[in-house]
């Protein structure tokens, strides 16, 4: 096994991570595991400053090899009988970028309401 795929395992298993259910705009949802990160990043706006409060997830390539802008990820999910129960939900938005290995997507999401 790929070293640096074994060390993004163990990742994607230590504290921080969770397990969700990724649910995209076509196709059925899956189980997943994902890595939750909410940066606060300041903007400047004429002279004073905007704290962005973002979410930020990592998802696997190999759970997820083309996640898209509208797709949802819901943490804290499971799936029963095809349907997803209980959990967080976020929508990704902008462009998924992958890391320097090209392991891992880094997703910006927003709360979703689910639907």
């Amino acid at each position: 096994m790929d070293p640096f795929a074994a060390a993004l395992d163990a990742q994607y298993h230590a504290p921080g991570s969770a397990a969700a259910v990724y649910r995209p705009i076509v196709g059925a949802p899956r189980d997943i595991r994902v890595i939750r990160s909410a940066p606060d990043r300041t903007s400047r706006f004429g002279d004073g400053q905007i704290i962005n409060a973002s979410t930020s997830l990592e998802i696997r390539v190999s759970d997820v090899p083309s996640p898209q802008r509208g797709d949802a990820v819901v943490i804290g999910a499971t799936l029963v009988d095809g349907v997803i129960v209980g959990g967080e939900a976020f929508e990704l938005f902008g462009d998924p970028a992958l890391d320097l290995e090209r392991l891992s997507w880094a997703c910006g999401a927003e709360p979703s309401d689910g639907s």
